[in-house]
């Protein structure tokens, strides 16, 4: 009678000994096999088993891997289609989640959290976004009359489509390119939480940008805008901070009096764009604005230096409210801030709190100024960009012009122009740009002046 082995594990086969020779037996799909090992001893029998049955183990255990993968795969898939039967995130719930979710990494791994600026303007667009759903695309009512709460993964591509097209048609193309941006961030980010299968911003194309840029205030403009806010409180602050630092206009409101050194007669501040790396800009004041300031008493000189509209510029509807009054002190003044351009359905504008600014560069450089000191002072990160808000208006050239020496018979010069050819307003600019010490030299230098005039 043959003799089995015993003791083996399951699917491995067995041994069977038939008079003096181990004979291998395994079962594959319900298939019995059995050959000889034409061995006697037990050890390399088993050898011979395992050569034998190693080539059917290997398909069983790759057909047991696939059959549990592909059980794995259709839990996997039940669990997805048991979520996506469950209530994903609401617009109404969708900011919050927003707010508290990072937004991306830089490009050395950092998490990017939003300003609280940024924040808000970004709340003012998603409000606007889902007032205008509710009111195009009202959802259901449930049994009390009460509309059912959208989720984010009801909006679709046309709903999206739609919506930007309507923000394009009544608002300038920056302001669609920024909505357009915001609104697939926003899809992006809480995709998972919303269970968003298709973002319905994907794909839609940015606007073309209008190309103008706001131009310098002439002369005129600058001085009729100075009668209009004689007087005016914080406004005429605030212009006045525009013209003669060249501050954009958030760092112009965001002016506090620890900034502000009276006695030495300059300002130190850190634009916002360059905040991450704390660039710090040094600028003396214009003895105009040092007059205006000097007006408020010094017991009062703490936090903002206008405190009203600081305030106002902290929400994305109070900068709209004065980016409004300045347009207005423009307009009131009599110039026109709009600009006509082809395919758009509202003017551009041309003028704007931005070109105090031009206005100030101009000023230095035509004033003499070096281009690489006027950059310094308005924080630019290239020359390239000063010489791009230089306008120039062809004053600096008739100066050079007329400072020319005499040649051959032109032994004089025009009538009213002095030797240099130089302005009040130029030779104002290049004392700005002096040390204490080297307006004390020009000041005594000019006091001997005057007393040898006097003597004439």
């Amino acid at each position: 009678m043959a003799k089995k082995a015993k003791g083996r594990s399951k699917g491995a086969g067995t041994l069977v000994l038939r008079g003096r020779t181990w004979y291998a037996r395994w079962t594959v799909d319900g298939k019995t096999y059995t050959r000889t090992t034409e061995q006697g001893d037990k050890r390399e029998a088993e050898k011979r088993l395992k050569e034998f049955t190693e080539p059917f183990r290997l398909d069983g255990e790759l057909a047991t891997v696939k059959a549990l993968t592909d059980k794995a795969g259709g839990i996997e898939q039940d669990i997805e289609d048991w979520k996506d039967g469950q209530t994903a995130l609401t617009m109404l719930s969708a900011w919050k989640v927003f707010v508290a979710s990072p937004k991306g990494k830089t490009p050395r791994g950092r998490v990017i959290m939003p300003g609280a600026r940024t924040l808000a303007d970004y709340e003012g667009r998603w409000n606007a976004f889902c007032t205008w759903l509710d009111k195009n695309y009202p959802t259901e009512k449930d049994e009390l009359g009460i509309h059912k709460p959208r989720e984010l993964r009801a909006v679709t591509k046309e709903q999206a489509q739609r919506y930007i097209n309507e923000i394009g048609a009544t608002r300038s193309a920056n302001t669609r390119n920024k909505t357009l941006t915001f609104l697939r961030l926003m899809f992006k980010v809480l995709a998972k939480d919303a269970r968003v299968k298709q973002n319905p911003f994907d794909g839609l194309d940015a606007a073309p940008m209008a190309v103008t840029k706001k131009r310098p205030l002439t002369l005129d403009e600058l001085a009729a805008v100075s009668e209009r806010l004689r007087g005016s409180g914080e406004m005429e602050t605030l212009f006045s901070f525009g013209f003669y630092i060249g501050a954009r206009l958030g760092d112009c409101v965001s002016m506090r009096w620890d900034m502000i050194d009276m006695g030495a007669r300059k300002i130190r501040y850190t634009p916002s764009k360059t905040k991450k790396t704390s660039e710090e800009i040094v600028v003396g004041i214009a003895p105009a604005l040092y007059s205006l300031l000097e007006a408020t008493p010094k017991t009062a000189r703490r936090g903002h230096v206008m405190p009203e509209l600081a305030e106002l510029y902290k929400t994305r509807s109070g900068v709209a409210a004065l980016c409004k009054r300045v347009q207005k002190v423009f307009k009131g003044a009599g110039i026109e801030t709009g600009l006509e351009v082809a395919g758009y359905s509202r003017q551009v504008a041309k003028v704007g709190f931005h070109s105090l600014r031009h206005s100030h560069i101009t000023a230095l450089l035509e004033g003499g100024a070096p281009m690489e000191s006027v950059r310094k002072r308005v924080g630019h990160a290239s020359i390239d960009m000063t010489a791009h808000y230089f306008k120039d208006s062809g004053e600096a050239t008739e100066r050079a012009v007329r400072a020319l020496p005499a040649f051959g018979h032109a032994d004089t010069l025009p009538a009213g122009t002095d030797a240099t050819g130089a302005t009040l307003g130029g030779i104002l600019a290049m004392l700005d740009g002096l040390s204490d010490q080297e307006l004390k030299q020009v000041i005594e230098q000019a006091g001997m002046i005057v007393e040898g005039r006097a003597d004439k």
